[in-house]
């Protein structure tokens, strides 16, 4: 049996210059599994989330920052946050005049303060693109649409340094926060709240003892503070040129720029390809 093969999105897969995922790291995947590796994304996003990188042709993921597992389309270990701390960490936000997005195994669900201020981004980079087409890609919906179901994740955008200082230490004990995480807007106030305890790393352990397969025999590729879970985690730690030198220093092989062929040259390098 070949490897498990774990790669983040944002910054890993997807070009944050270019936005698009660079033809080589497409073809060091299908190179991968055509060896005999399984391949899976390993992100804060929800399983909707992800098909934006489709085209990568990984199906199967670890989601929302190790809260949920997913294999051939369907949940194989799901996590939720109470939703009595849902409402009371959404009540907290809410105070704040902030934004959130709340996230269950399929979907993001915006509240007003976060739909808007993405549709007003969007608008300004892509004037004659539709908005609802990139909310549509993304699995992104309004929080009027939200079903009640359980929830992994909540994003969580805040207005100042002060305010999320405030929001530290307000929060329910039960929750942990990744600061400027992955999938949020890069800022030192907007991060990513999952149950304390859990991370990308955590997520990766289960499917192993699921899989019965040794974490030595497991890859990880990222580029962000929310990959260090799994950077700690897996057997070998790759991290992207780009990322920031704190994620670097735990990596046991640091490959080029993604929008460099990082991700190829590293699975080259690694012989998985």
């Amino acid at each position: 049996m070949g490897k498990l093969l774990f790669f983040d999105i944002d910054g890993t897969i997807l070009s944050d210059r270019t936005y698009k995922i660079p033809e080589s790291a497409i073809k060091a995947i299908k190179l991968a599994k055509d060896n005999g590796h399984k391949c899976f994304l390993c992100t804060g996003r929800s399983y909707g989330m992800t098909k934006e990188v489709s085209d990568a042709g990984i199906s199967d993921a670890v989601i929302t920052n190790g809260m949920g597992v997913i294999m051939d389309d369907q949940p194989l270990i799901l996590h939720s946050i109470p939703k009595l701390v849902v409402k009371k960490t959404l009540d907290l936000i809410d105070e704040m005049n902030g934004g959130y997005q709340i996230i269950d195994w399929q979907y993001g669900y915006q509240n007003p303060y976060n739909y808007a201020n993405s549709e007003k981004s969007f608008l300004a980079r892509f004037p004659d693109v539709d908005p609802q087409f990139f909310f549509d890609k993304k699995g992104m919906k309004p929080i009027s649409e939200y079903p009640g179901s359980d929830i992994l994740k909540i994003d969580v955008t805040l207005n100042s340094e002060e305010d999320a200082k405030r929001f530290d230490e307000a929060l329910d004990s039960s929750l942990e926060m990744t600061w400027a995480g992955g999938y949020t807007n890069n800022t030192a106030n907007a991060g990513e709240l999952v149950s304390r305890g859990f991370s990308k790393g955590t997520g990766i352990k289960e499917l192993c003892e699921h899989l019965n397969v040794a974490i030595e025999d497991t890859v990880g590729f990222g580029d962000s503070t929310n990959d260090l879970g799994m950077l700690e985690a897996v057997g070998t730690a790759v991290v992207m040129g780009n990322a920031p030198d704190s994620v670097k220093e735990l990596a046991d092989y640091v490959t080029d720029d993604i929008d460099e062929d990082g991700l190829y040259n590293a699975m080259k390098h690694l012989g998985l390809i």
